[in-house]
């Protein structure tokens, strides 16, 4: 039985989805900025979490700029990869500060996976409502049974 799909080609709303992500990692840093300073470290270990998180935004949001408008239900999958593209990013250059930088250990680390969670909220809520907004009514009055 073929599936038939009713949906247009959507685009994926980067641009305040993407704003919205750099500003989380800058309220983030900042945070991880001032917790450190009170545990006696530095402020400046929050800047090396921003340095090291938005480079891991800016080129997902760059890879999935260059893709065409899909079906909106098509967009998963591309922005799945995308978080594990940032993940990774976010991850190696986080490391490499470590080892060259050795900021706070436990805020840089934490403050680091703040920013991957919360960017990966951002992302699975910009597509939840792509697709809300871009799919039918999964049972249309027509097509249902003892509806009057």
């Amino acid at each position: 039985m073929a599936h038939e799909t009713t949906d247009h080609a959507v685009a994926l709303p980067l641009i305040p989805t993407g704003s919205i992500a750099l500003g989380a990692c800058v309220v983030i840093a900042f945070v991880g900025g001032f917790i450190s300073q009170q545990r006696g470290g530095l402020w400046s270990d929050g800047l090396w979490t921003l340095a090291a998180t938005i480079p891991g935004v800016l080129i997902p949001m760059g890879i999935l700029l260059m893709m065409p408008p899909k079906e909106a239900h098509a967009w998963s999958v591309p922005v799945l990869a995308g978080t594990m593209i940032r993940a990774l990013t976010v991850l190696t250059i986080g490391i490499a500060f470590y080892v060259l930088v050795g900021p706070d250990r436990v805020v840089f680390f934490l403050t680091m996976l703040a920013v991957l969670m919360v960017t990966l909220i951002i992302d699975v809520a910009a597509v939840l409502s792509l697709i809300q907004k871009h799919t039918p009514a999964m049972m249309p009055s027509v097509d249902a049974e003892g509806i009057s």
